[in-house]
C-alpha cells in the first residue's frame, strides 16, 4: 500500500474519534480521509435497513458541502442488479460504472447529473453482519480502482465497523447505568417502608403491652415475624440475584462479550426480580398494617348517636358483592331501630370481618350457606348474636381464635388478623364483651354485649 494510504490509514485508526462513540465524528473522519487519500470530492456512508431492501444515505461530502441523515433511500425493487453485487457482500468496484453490471442501473438518475464515472463501494462490517458501504464516487475520466485503493477503503469501512461497536458499548453503558440506579431507588425506596413498617410495629408493640388485655403477646410478636420473614426472605434473595446478575453481566460487558441477547435476558431478569421484591415487600407491608389496624383501639370514627340496626344493614349491602360470589344468604332479623352511643365504623368494621371469617373457614362442606344477625336490647346493654350454618368452631382452638396471626387457613393466604380486630374493637373501642356460644353443632356463634351508653329509643 502506498505511503500516502497507509499513513492516512493509520492517521484514523488511531484517532480517540473511532473509539469515543460519536457516529457522527467518527464518520466524517473516515469520509474525509477517503476522499483525501482517494484524491476525490464525493463519498458517503449508506446504511442497510433492517430487512435489506433499501439503503440510505447517512452521509455524505460533496466538495466543501456535508448532508448528514439524507432522506435519499435506495430500493432494492427499483436497483435490482446493484443489490445482487450488495449481497455478495465483497466490494462492489466499478471502473466504468455506466456499463458495469452492478452500476449501471443509476446512470440516467444519479451517474450522469452528478458526473459520476467510477465507483467503489466497500461493505461495512459489524460482528459479522453487513451494515452498509461506504461509497467513493470519481468524477471525470473513468478510472481504474487499484487493489490498493481497494483495500484502503475496505478498511475504512472496517475502522467504521469498529466505530459502530463503541458506540453501542456507550448505549450499553448508559442503559446498565440506568438499571443500576432504578435497582438503587428500588432498593431505598423498598427500605424506607420496611423501616416506616418496623416503627409502626414497635409502636404498636409498646400499646399492646400497655394494654395487657392479651396474654399471649409473646406468640403475637413470634407469628408475626414468621408472617414477616417469608416475603423479606424472598425479598432479600430477589435483591442478591438481581445484583448477582448485574455484577455478571457488568462483567461481560467489559470483557465485551455483552451480547444483544444476553443484555434483553438481562433486563428480563432485572424486571422479574423487582417484581418479585414489590410483591413481597407489599405483602410484607400489608402484614404490619394489618397489625397495626388490630392493636390499635382508635381506628373507627368518631363517637356518635346512631341506629345500630341501619349501620348494620348499611355494611351488609356494601357486601353484597362478596356475599353473592360466594352463594351465601346473610339475613338481619327486623325490628325497631336500636340507638348507640358508639363508633359506627368499628360497628363496620367487626361485620365485615366477622362475615369475611365465615366465607374463610365455615362453609367448605355446606350447600345453602346461610348468616344469621339478631339484635336484641336489654336495660344498659345491646345484644347482637351473630351465627352462620357453617362446621362451627372445633372445641380446641376456642381460647385461640382472637390472638393475633392464629389461622386454620395458612395454606390459602389467612393472616390470622381478622377475628383479632373483631376482639380488639369490641373490648376496647366500644368497651364490650364477645363469647363463642356453647352450642357451635350448626354453626358458628358469637355474641357480642354493646354498652348502649344511655342512649334511649326515644334519643337522637
Amino acid at each position: 500500500m502506498p505511503k500516502n494510504l497507509y499513513d492516512t490509514l493509520l492517521d484514523v485508526s488511531k484517532s480517540s474519534m473511532i473509539d469515543a462513540g460519536d457516529m457522527q465524528s467518527a464518520g466524517l473522519l473516515i469520509l474525509t480521509a477517503a476522499i483525501h487519500g482517494l484524491g476525490i470530492n464525493r463519498a458517503g456512508i449508506w446504511l442497510l435497513t433492517e430487512d435489506k431492501q433499501a439503503i440510505c444515505g447517512k452521509m455524505l461530502i460533496d466538495g466543501d458541502e456535508c448532508k448528514l441523515d439524507s432522506d435519499l433511500c435506495l430500493a432494492r425493487r427499483d436497483f435490482p442488479r446493484y443489490f445482487d453485487s450488495l449481497d455478495t457482500e465483497r466490494a462492489v468496484v466499478a471502473n466504468n460504472a455506466h456499463t458495469d453490471p452492478g452500476t449501471y442501473e443509476f446512470r440516467d438518475n444519479y451517474l450522469i447529473p452528478n458526473g459520476i464515472t467510477s465507483m467503489l463501494d466497500a461493505p461495512i462490517r459489524h460482528r459479522g453482519n453487513m451494515l452498509g458501504i461506504i461509497c467513493c464516487e470519481h468524477q471525470g475520466d473513468a478510472r481504474d480502482w487499484t487493489n490498493e485503493e481497494i483495500a484502503f477503503v475496505s478498511a475504512l469501512a472496517d475502522t467504521y465497523g469498529r466505530a459502530v461497536s463503541a458506540a453501542q458499548r456507550n448505549e450499553y453503558e448508559q442503559k446498565l447505568k440506568e438499571i443500576n440506579e432504578q435497582l438503587e431507588q428500588k432498593v431505598n425506596e423498598r427500605t424506607d417502608i420496611l423501616q416506616t413498617a418496623l416503627r409502626n410495629l414497635h409502636h404498636t408493640q409498646a400499646k399492646l403491652i400497655e394494654s395487657e388485655k392479651l396474654a399471649s403477646l409473646g406468640r403475637m410478636v413470634s407469628s408475626l415475624a414468621h408472617e414477616i420473614n417469608t416475603p423479606l426472605g424472598i425479598a432479600v434473595t430477589s435483591s442478591s440475584h438481581c445484583a448477582s446478575e448485574l455484577k455478571r453481566v457488568q462483567q461481560l460487558y467489559r470483557d465485551e462479550q455483552l451480547s444483544e441477547d444476553e443484555f434483553a435476558q438481562f433486563l428480563q431478569a432485572i424486571d422479574d426480580g423487582l417484581q418479585l421484591i414489590n410483591h413481597n415487600l407489599t405483602r410484607a407491608a400489608g402484614l404490619v398494617r394489618d397489625f397495626k389496624l388490630s392493636g390499635s383501639i382508635h381506628i373507627a370514627s368518631d363517637e356518635e348517636v346512631f341506629d345500630l340496626r341501619a349501620c348494620i344493614e348499611l355494611s351488609l349491602k356494601g357486601l353484597q358483592p362478596l356475599l353473592r360470589k360466594h352463594h351465601i344468604t346473610c339475613e338481619l332479623a327486623p325490628g325497631d331501630a336500636v340507638p348507640l352511643n358508639s363508633y359506627p365504623g368499628a360497628i363496620a368494621q367487626i361485620i365485615t370481618n366477622l362475615i369475611t371469617n365465615s366465607i374463610h373457614h365455615a362453609f367448605a362442606h355446606t350447600e345453602h350457606k346461610r348468616i344469621h344477625i339478631t339484635l336484641e336490647t336489654h336495660a344498659d346493654k345491646i345484644l347482637l348474636h351473630y351465627r352462620d350454618n357453617g362446621s362451627g368452631i372445633p372445641v380446641e382452638i376456642r381460647d385461640k381464635i382472637f390472638e393475633p396471626f392464629f389461622t386454620t387457613a395458612r395454606r390459602t393466604g389467612g393472616s390470622g388478623l381478622g377475628l383479632s380486630i373483631v376482639y380488639n374493637l369490641i373490648t376496647q373501642k366500644l368497651g364490650g364483651e364477645i363469647e363463642i356460644a356453647e352450642d357451635q353443632s350448626q354453626g358458628a356463634q358469637f355474641l357480642i354485649y354493646l354498652p348502649s351508653g344511655g342512649v334511649t329509643a326515644g334519643s337522637k
